[in-house]
């Protein structure tokens, strides 16, 4: 199912998200919904120690965007508002547990992320209510690190380049499932900042678009490469 009126704006650390969702908000008389990075009790520890932190940090990140989530659609729904621009939907957390597992670290483990996909499925997929677009700020890992670095926030100037790599990789790879569920996506090369009245003539001319719901991809579990095993006490087993 889509919400009309309910836009997502999807990129990389550091694309320029934030200021786009202010700005496509204003002018569309949208309200604008930002992640709360000065709330998230978990962030700078977790760019200090990746795996120790990295499966509660995902875990934290969900509870809060599927709260936001249910929020604004039930704001939506009920006309109370015309509609939201939303900086990273709920449905990008699952691109960060992927690639931390992947990670040659395994900073989340294969059992943590198959608890955590759980988790997804039981909040969200219980809840299909899909971006009627979704933007995405398509820029180069080298312009989004140099964009991090201008905005200086202490706790991303761990962030290294290879990471930003792994997570374009997996930002596309997102994008291309997102369209196989038949989500609207709307493109922009986002190397430089473009004036956000030519973003609004392209979010009412992508809206216009064809756009059939078939199903969301539900990502892959991990096969476990051992089972843990039921001890049968031997006076049960006689």
């Amino acid at each position: 199912m889509f919400a009309e009126g309910y836009i997502g704006i999807a990129g990389t650390i550091g694309v320029g998200k934030s200021t786009l969702t202010m700005d496509l908000a204003s002018a569309l008389n949208f309200e604008p919904i930002l992640e709360e990075v000065d709330g998230n009790p978990y962030l700078e520890r977790f760019y200090k120690d990746m795996k120790g932190y990295g499966t509660m940090m995902q875990v934290w990140l969900l509870n809060h965007r599927f709260r936001q989530h249910r929020e604004f659609v039930a704001r939506i729904s009920l006309g109370k508002i015309r509609g939201v621009v939303q900086d990273r939907t709920i449905w990008e957390d699952t691109i960060f547990a992927r690639m931390l597992n992947e990670h040659p670290d395994k900073l989340i483990t294969d059992l943590d992320y198959n608890t955590y996909l759980d988790l997804f499925d039981n909040m969200v997929l219980r809840e299909l209510v899909f971006p009627q677009i979704l933007i995405y700020l398509d820029c180069r890992p080298e312009t989004a690190i140099k964009r991090i670095n201008s905005r200086g926030r202490v706790m991303e100037q761990m962030i290294s380049l290879d990471y930003l790599r792994m997570l374009k990789r997996n930002y596309d790879q997102f994008i291309g499932e997102m369209e196989q569920a038949g989500v609207r996506i709307l493109r922009i090369k986002w190397e430089s900042f473009q004036p956000v009245g030519e973003v609004v003539r392209l979010v009412h001319e992508h809206s216009l678009k064809p756009s059939i719901f078939t199903k969301w991809v539900r990502p892959m579990r991990r096969t476990p490469e051992m089972r843990p095993k039921v001890l049968v006490p031997d006076h049960a087993a006689a």
